[in-house]
């Protein structure tokens, strides 16, 4: 299973002053990056990765690849993938800002409700997490374990 997290207002500020996970690596942090990630992206993460997920970034944002890999690594996370948007651009056939299953991705996890408006007509899956919510990794629990729980269900039935 592969889990994506949006990044802009829902892992990194850009309009909300949520509170930031200390890095991993602070000094090398401060020099390479002017940008830091949302406190309880390492548990989030951990908590996929403990039900056998893989971790993805999906954003519309033009950062680099390269670029969001390192922020993460920078925090000890380490990355399975990356959509940006010249990705995005790339593969996507469909008319939709965000398209998880182009990219193997089974659940999303954004900031905007529009994009759950377009899983709901292009059939996948997504969780909001709003900026200002601070037990958003509960959200994000939850929704793994009832995605965990839908697939075993539906497993059984074939």
């Amino acid at each position: 299973m592969r889990i994506a997290f949006d990044l802009d207002n829902n892992l990194i500020r850009n309009n909300y002053l949520f509170p930031l996970e200390r890095p991993h690596w602070p000094r090398l942090a401060q020099m390479l990056s002017s940008e830091g990630l949302r406190q309880g992206v390492a548990e989030a993460v951990a908590l996929c990765r403990a039900q056998g997920w893989e971790v993805w970034v999906y954003t519309t944002s033009y950062r680099s690849a390269w670029y969001i890999r390192r922020l993460f690594w920078l925090h000890g996370i380490r990355l399975d993938g990356v959509v940006n948007q010249q990705r995005h651009d790339r593969k996507v056939q469909v008319r939709s800002t965000k398209h998880p299953p182009t990219f193997g991705i089974d659940l999303l996890v954004d900031d905007s409700e529009g994009v759950k408006l377009e899983g709901e007509r292009y059939g996948f899956r997504v969780v909001v997490v709003q900026p200002e919510d601070l037990d958003w990794v509960m959200k994000v629990r939850a929704a793994v374990q009832c995605h965990d729980q839908v697939s075993a269900e539906e497993s059984q039935k074939t």
